[in-house]
């Protein structure tokens, strides 16, 4: 074993693999048994590879249940229904070949080592330790399976389907469980190849044996050999009990074979790497086997904060690109990324280029002053809106109370106006009422006037008919002044 064995596969949102996945590492967790009663039943029915399972890291909603969590993040993670590049990640699944030159003890203890380093104490995840033989049937093949979650578990309390949605920087129970950036920087894969190749190293040297492993595939490392390709379940069962040789498995047998060729080349070449690379690390042989995964974490952390940001600006818009699934023959990315991971080391160990990026450093303020120097214009500039429109709001309130002034003062002069009227019209009753009076005292007497003098002469004929019965010659004359008529009732 000169190199890391890492095989990684991504599911997204709206698949269905989580339940058959988790049956298949953990040999089928769905049936509720203890440890021990699962065990024995493995070993009656002959699937003695599975050593150990457990998961960890669980939020408080999924009940301890890997299978209800890792089936909600199908279900709820981004765009479910989407097209699949569109997709959210639901989780990936890790398979790393363990050193088979170690026994069941040590490779716990190794398996254990590399679920903190990956996991730690935030990340959702289910692991498994196998063991099966090999196709010769002469050796064992112990292997980890991972289930992982990028979704942090925190101290908020959330509903399964907040769980996935965005994070939310500013008030962090309001959004998602945050995720870890270590998977999301550019270049991650291959950080984690490396750091996965440390612990491997560290527990080989702390077992007293000179294999070592190197992080890089075969091509950077100038070594001419193609990897294994990778055989179907059927192909290798069918190897195992029937010899029947697929035109794959003729292809594994002549690259194996070609392995025992160059395997101590590749020995040589793993053994100087972890030399150079133990003086990056800052580890030593006095180290005890914490300090140097400490070690290895921070170095781990380094990378992933100095790592150029991938998707600053995409997770700021809720908006997920697929990564890239880096595997042995993708030597071109291979090299870019280890030659960003020695710019970086170089830098950090380097004092002079250390140095440069201290004009980086004086852009980044620059730009971060002037962006807070346009958020101070912008904040001026709405204190300013809203004084005018405090204003604007004083002045309107003020025409109103004139309005409303002017509207009393004139309904206060409609009523004067009215009174003024009322007035007016009863006087002009009065002095009405008093001049019809007045001429009706003036006509009273001319009226009555031509009524006495009618009655006068009919009281004269009457009188003169009388003298005329007497003997008399019968005139009577009766005359009334002008100027009694005009002034009283004489005569």
């Amino acid at each position: 074993m000169a190199h890391v064995a890492l095989m990684r596969t991504v599911y997204k949102s709206g698949g269905r693999a989580a339940r058959g996945r988790l049956q298949y590492i953990t040999r089928d967790l769905a049936q509720a048994q203890t440890p021990a009663e699962r065990q024995l039943r493995y070993l009656r029915e002959g699937r003695e590879d599975l050593v150990y399972t457990n998961t960890r890291n669980l939020p408080g909603w999924a009940g301890g249940d890997p299978c209800r969590y890792f089936q909600e993040a199908e279900r709820s993670e981004r765009a479910p229904g989407a097209q699949e590049r569109y997709r959210g990640r639901a989780f990936e699944e890790w398979k790393i070949l363990l050193p088979n030159m170690l026994g069941h003890a040590a490779n716990m203890h190794l398996m254990r080592d590399l679920i903190d380093v990956i996991a730690g104490d935030l990340l959702p995840c289910t692991y498994a330790f196998h063991d099966p033989t090999t196709l010769s049937g002469t050796h064992q093949q112990p292997h980890l399976h991972l289930l992982l979650s990028a979704r942090q578990t925190d101290e908020h309390a959330r509903t399964p389907s907040q769980h996935f949605k965005r994070y939310n920087a500013r008030h962090p129970a309001q959004g998602g469980a945050r995720k870890d950036p270590a998977f999301r920087h550019k270049g991650a894969v291959k950080a984690w190849r490396v750091t996965i190749s440390d612990v491997l190293n560290v527990h080989l040297a702390r077992a007293g044996l000179q294999d070592r492993v190197h992080p890089d595939s075969l091509h950077e490392r100038g070594i001419d050999r193609k990897p294994e390709p990778k055989l179907l379940p059927s192909e290798s069962r069918a190897y195992r009990e029937n010899g029947v040789v697929s035109a794959t498995m003729a292809e594994v047998l002549d690259i194996r074979a070609q392995r025992q060729e160059t395997r101590a080349s590749e020995q040589a070449n793993a053994q100087e790497y972890w030399e150079e690379r133990k003086l990056v690390l800052g580890i030593t042989d006095d180290m005890d086997m914490p300090a140097q995964l400490a070690a290895i974490c921070t170095a781990r952390a380094l990378v992933r904060d100095q790592a150029p940001a991938q998707r600053v600006m995409e997770e700021y818009a809720g908006v997920e690109q697929e990564d890239r699934v880096l595997g042995d023959l993708a030597g071109e990315a291979y090299v870019q990324a280890q030659a960003e991971a020695d710019v970086l080391w170089r830098g950090v160990q380097d004092l002079a280029d250390a140095w440069q990026l201290v004009p980086l450093g004086r852009i980044r303020v620059h730009q971060t002053r002037s962006t807070a120097q346009e958020i101070w214009r912008d904040a001026q500039d709405e204190q300013r809106l809203r004084d005018v429109g405090s204003e604007a709001a004083d002045d309107a309130w003020r025409d109103a109370v004139l309005l409303w002034a002017e509207e009393q003062g004139a309904r206060a002069l409609r009523d004067v106006g009215w009174e003024a009227v009322q007035e007016a019209r009863e006087a002009g009753h009065e002095t009405l009422d008093a001049a019809w009076q007045e001429r009706w005292q003036r006509l009273a007497p001319a009226q009555a006037w031509p009524n006495l003098a009618q009655d006068m002469e009919a009281l004269a004929r009457q009188l003169d008919a009388l003298r005329e019965e007497e003997g008399g010659t019968g005139r009577v004359r009766v005359q009334l002044w002008e100027r009694e008529r005009d002034q009283s009732w004489g005569f």
